[in-house]
């Protein structure tokens, strides 16, 4: 690798933006969008697409609106995660056509601690399984 960034004959390498690993995972997760009151304002379900101790991003059937506030629940082994969030984008999926199928990564606000380590802890399993080829 040269100073720039590149390895010889591959070109610029991508910077990873994000402060915490993360795994891809598939959990069922039920989430309540809050409006500015707090209130429950829409309620569904969506499936993880990855997870890491910083977030989560969710497979839905349509966008949720950037800085929305969202409550999620979510089983992982034995423990039930609950955190909270605010929405930092919503991508379209076309490949799924024709149903309709959104990305929508959400950046956690509040979440406990020992949620976190759950979350932590799974993040390490999954990549310890992808390093010795048991994904």
């Amino acid at each position: 690798m040269n100073l720039t960034g590149q390895l010889a004959g591959v070109g610029t390498m991508k910077e990873e933006r994000r402060k915490t690993p993360r795994a891809l995972v598939e959990h069922l997760v039920s989430y309540t969008v809050l409006d500015e009151r707090g209130e429950t304002d829409e309620m569904g379900m969506a499936r993880t697409l990855d997870l890491s101790e910083g977030g989560i991003v969710l497979e839905m059937t349509h966008s949720l609106d950037r800085g929305s506030h969202v409550e999620m629940k979510m089983v992982s082994g034995d423990h039930i995660l609950e955190a909270r969030g605010l929405v930092v984008y919503s991508k379209y999926l076309p490949d799924y056509l024709p149903n309709n199928r959104w990305r929508v990564g959400v950046s956690f606000t509040e979440i406990t601690d020992g949620d976190l380590a759950t979350i932590a802890q799974e993040v390490e399993l999954r990549r310890l399984r992808k390093t010795r080829g048991d994904a």
